[in-house]
């Protein structure tokens, strides 16, 4: 197994843990980012739609409402927790497909429609990804995916204290390396230009997150991909004093009303 491969299983390892609380506790974000994506990709009865790292399925279940019975939908992801959550969800809609399936390697198309929600940043073969992505497309077949960009910047003090209470085995922090074609608009844009992608296009919706307390806001980051981070801190022992180490500024916040984080979220476009 490759670097590449020890990445991907070690991503997905992170999501299987936190696939019981994904997208579960009543926080509205998820769902907010994924019918922009469907917006976006503009999916229409009878089409074929690929979803690519669907997760629970927060825009499988818009794209497989927008296609009907008529249409297909193959959700695929390498979490075996976030599948059986789709299933369960989908048991019902029989035109949708969960299957384990790697988003760098997308099945046979042709699909007119690619979806990928909040996932390409985490490939490390973006750029043979696209590539796949753009072969399996129908001809007139189009990609729609949401990334981050611009976020509150507002509890990077806290992020950093509870970083090095158990600090990466290697490397920079994350949030200092080089976003590559995530940098900006301008450059992904053209990185979909050059792998053959036509008209690119980006709109970006800002999603702000409301936590009712403190514990819910522990409950998110165990959730989501910060997940990453608070199981370093429980490995090495240290989750008791990360929480001590948060408390004052989360019940600062709590007082002053300002429990709360937003990020933008960006939804690219383009056909192929």
């Amino acid at each position: 197994m490759d670097d590449g491969e020890r990445e991907k299983a070690r991503i997905a390892g992170v999501f299987d843990r936190a696939s019981a609380t994904y997208d579960q506790l009543g926080i509205e974000f998820f769902g907010t980012a994924a019918a922009e994506l469907v917006r976006r990709t503009d999916p229409q009865p009878g089409e074929s739609v690929l979803e690519l790292g669907s997760g629970r399925g927060a825009s499988v279940l818009p794209a497989a409402d927008a296609v009907g019975p008529r249409g297909r939908v193959v959700a695929t992801d390498l979490a075996p927790g976030m599948l059986a959550g789709l299933r369960a969800l989908t048991a019902d809609v029989p035109w949708v497909q969960v299957a384990e399936g790697d988003a760098e390697h997308p099945p046979e198309g042709p699909w007119d429609v690619v979806q990928a929600g909040l996932v390409l940043f985490f490939l490390p073969d973006l750029h043979g990804t696209l590539d796949r992505v753009r072969d399996v497309l129908a001809p007139a077949g189009r990609l729609g995916f949401t990334w981050f960009g611009e976020s509150d910047d507002s509890w990077q003090e806290l992020t950093r204290q509870l970083r090095e209470l158990a600090p990466e085995p290697t490397g920079p922090d994350p949030a200092d390396e080089d976003r590559g074609p995530f940098s900006s608009v301008a450059t992904m844009h053209d990185v979909l230009s050059d792998h053959g992608f036509r008209d690119p296009t980006t709109s970006t919706i800002r999603v702000q997150v409301e936590f009712s307390d403190a514990e819910q806001w522990w409950a998110w980051i165990w959730s989501a991909g910060l997940r990453v981070m608070v199981e370093r801190l429980e490995a090495h022992g240290v989750l008791d004093r990360a929480r001590a180490v948060a408390a004052p500024e989360l019940e600062r916040r709590a007082i002053a009303g300002t429990l709360s984080w937003w990020t933008d979220i960006r939804c690219t476009l383009a056909h192929r």
